[in-house]
């Protein structure tokens, strides 16, 4: 079986009573599970993809690191597989954005792409070196401590080989994850926090027009000088251009943190966050057409 739609659930499955559906994607679904006996909470995802669960187990058992929900059992079904989790109360980065339609303050975007970028730093620098490839609102947990977390490694795959199946959401995935034949490295990541950067500071999501996002925070009111800077380096589209991986965005996002702001960048803290509406308009279809 391989479409997850398919999937009926039963009550209980593998000794976790089903509480409720958390989201589903288009080969899982993910459901918030009592422990039988214990009565503790976890995340159980279930697919019909048994070996794309599996490898997503794989890594997740492999990843020590606050950023990533631990792992805590897996095993195969009647009609699939099955993966336990913690289980992270808390909303979505998405959720939360509907809280700032023109963008959350610079400080704020910079402290949630601090916790996600560490846990990138993680994934960059282990043996095999593993690439997201996914990073998009929707995958990021605010947890109730206000830590940002990473979830759902379905994507994730080692660095260097072009994976077997693409993966990544257009908008905030980098061109090369589309391209055939083109290796899959570090450096994709790197683009796609320049995108989840870009929606925190703007409000306007990378998946809607306008889809050139270096272009509309060049012209952006809300933005600073450094943090434009970072954007556009994060956003190149050669992959040679951008952060070579996230160990080296990290020191570059703690520097905006103590970096003074000019006077053209204080001009546009009381402006607001603001972008010619005329631009917004007439740009979007034909930058769409180039970028994919």
């Amino acid at each position: 079986m391989e479409n997850i739609t398919e999937y009926k659930p039963r009550r209980y499955i593998a000794g976790y009573e089903i509480l409720e559906e958390l989201g589903k994607g288009a080969t899982s679904r993910v459901y918030r599970a009592r422990k039988e006996g214990t009565g503790q909470i976890y995340a159980l995802k279930c697919s019909g993809h048994i070996e794309r669960l599996r490898a997503e187990a794989a890594v997740l058992k492999e990843l020590k690191h606050p950023c990533f929900p631990r792992w805590i059992g897996d095993g195969r079904l009647s009609d699939g597989a099955y993966l336990v989790m913690e289980y992270i109360p808390g909303i979505t980065l998405e959720r939360l954005m509907e809280e700032f339609p023109a963008g959350m303050a610079g400080k704020a975007a910079v402290g949630i792409a601090r916790d996600v970028v560490r846990g990138l730093v993680c994934l960059h620098g282990s043996r095999p070196v593993y690439v997201y490839r996914d990073i998009k609102a929707d995958n990021v947990m605010i947890d109730s401590q206000g830590r940002a977390r990473l979830v759902d490694l379905g994507a994730v795959c080692a660095e260097g080989g072009q994976a077997k199946c693409r993966a990544g959401t257009y908008g905030y995935s980098a061109p090369e994850q589309f391209w055939t034949g083109a290796d899959i490295t570090p450096a994709c990541d790197i683009y796609g926090m320049g995108k989840l950067l870009a929606y925190m500071l703007t409000g306007h999501n990378p998946c809607k027009p306008p889809y050139d996002t270096e272009n509309y925070c060049r012209r952006h009111n809300g933005i600073g000088r450094g943090m434009k800077r970072l954007l556009e380096r994060c956003l190149q589209s050669d992959p040679q251009l951008r952060y070579p991986d996230a160990s080296f965005l990290l020191p570059a996002l703690s520097a905006l943190e103590t970096e003074k702001n000019g006077f053209r960048d204080k001009i546009r803290e009381i402006i607001g966050n603001k972008c010619p509406y005329r631009y917004i308009k007439c740009i979007w279809r034909s930058e769409y057409e180039r970028i994919f």
